[in-house]
């Protein structure tokens, strides 16, 4: 039954793929970002599932993701077939042509590094916490001034990594600084989602293609990234010795994170969703927000409080799909799931139709939030309204200060 639910997954993902590419002339798409990278994981978990400690697969778990990726590809081809064939022709799949980089960024960088290592200096004098500490991390950038600087470092690095090549390569100093203030952040997903959208606008520009050394150096680069947060935590804070003891139980702890979304879900379904919630838990962002401005001042958390325990360790995400199935009901699934993907699309169409590295940057965006769909739902924190905003107002300022147009002018000669 296990095998059959797996290869019925594979034949839905192969049919959408396919669909996919003939619709929009492309595999850069927000439901094959969604899907592949899942697709992916699911493999690993299942392999690894029932061996190694790891807790057993509860196949039902897959129905969710099979119900809620054919919904999503519904607004997918209806607004497909709405902009047509022409339309979609009419842009090139390498079509982020604005490669010139405003110089406004340079200074941008420059100041991000001399504010952050100023940040840097004042809070290892004035915190009682060591860095590498959660508690370090919240007071070096974890709420006011620098919270919402820390955002905008975050825009920053998506945009450099896309700009970075041969003729710049002294962008590589703001990306190690901005990856390094991630870092010292403490929080995986905001180390992961600037990186993997900036490789996805170079992927999507041409400036860089999907071939077997690609796939091996973005391995290891998320190997050693996990790594590095943990030797952080062992070396500075516990104080402790690398032995080979110590590198097993981080490579242990990769394979947990890797797997804690699908595995999580799976014990969650399997234990009947004991942590299932109100509907308002996925509006977080916006209801927060009304209650700042309304002055009642709730601040709602979206963090699962109810941790699963997958044989390795504990987890508290379902995946995105996952996550959003416990917050609903079957109506609100399928509504918010079609609203998500109409949402996407239109972004994509936007993209396409202004055809700018700023258009682009928040279409990705939310393209790598999908991404990381195999990990948990990211739609219900602060980021997905603040960081498509900081966009916005650097394009205005591009804009007005600089007179650089909203459209690529190459758009017309297309």
């Amino acid at each position: 039954m296990g095998f059959l639910m797996v290869f019925a997954l594979v034949v839905e993902c192969t049919v959408l793929f396919f669909l996919e590419k003939r619709a929009w002339k492309t595999i850069y798409t927000p439901l094959n970002f969604l899907m592949l990278p899942y697709l992916a994981v699911l493999f690993v978990s299942v392999a690894v599932a029932g061996h190694f400690g790891f807790v057993d697969f509860f196949y039902p778990s897959i129905i969710i993701w099979m119900a809620g990726l054919f919904l999503f590809a519904i607004p997918d081809f209806a607004i497909a077939t709405y902009v047509g064939d022409r339309f979609v022709q009419s842009v090139p799949e390498n079509r982020m042509t604005d490669d010139h980089m405003p110089r406004m960024f340079t200074y941008i960088g420059i100041a991000l590094v001399l504010l952050f290592a100023y940040r840097l200096k004042t809070t290892l004098g004035s915190s009682q916490f060591i860095i590498g500490s959660d508690e370090f991390a919240e007071d070096f950038a974890g709420f006011g001034f620098w919270g919402h600087l820390k955002r905008f470092g975050v825009v920053m690095l998506m945009l450099y990594i896309y700009y970075v090549d041969r003729n710049r390569k002294w962008l590589w100093i703001f990306i190690v600084v901005l990856c390094g203030v991630n870092v010292i952040n403490m929080v995986k997903g905001t180390m992961i989602i600037p990186c993997v959208v900036g490789v996805m606008m170079r992927l999507a520009s041409g400036k860089m293609k999907i071939t077997a050394r690609f796939v091996t150096i973005l391995l290891i680069c998320s190997v050693a990234v996990f790594f590095l947060v943990f030797l952080l935590a062992i070396l500075v804070v516990n104080k402790m010795e690398v032995t080979g003891k110590i590198m097993g139980w981080i490579f242990e702890r990769y394979a947990h994170y890797f797997t804690s979304g699908t595995l999580g879900l799976s014990v969650d379904m399997q234990l009947g969703f004991p942590d299932s919630g109100d509907f308002q838990t996925i509006w977080t962002p916006f209801i927060n927000i009304v209650n700042q401005l309304n002055g009642s001042g709730e601040i709602l958390s979206p963090v699962n409080p109810l941790f699963h325990f997958t044989g390795i360790s504990l987890t508290n995400v379902r995946t995105l799909f996952g996550t959003l199935f416990i917050y609903t009901n079957y109506v609100q699934f399928c509504l918010y799931t079609m609203g998500l993907s109409a949402f996407c699309y239109f972004m994509k169409v936007v993209s396409m139709k202004f055809r700018n590295v700023y258009t682009d940057t928040v279409y990705f965006y939310f393209c790598g939030l999908l991404a990381m769909g195999w990990f948990e739902f990211y739609f219900f924190h602060l980021d997905v309204i603040e960081i498509p905003a900081m966009i916005v107002i650097l394009h205005l300022a591009d804009w007005i200060f600089l007179g650089r147009k909203f459209s690529d002018p190459l758009l017309e000669t297309a």
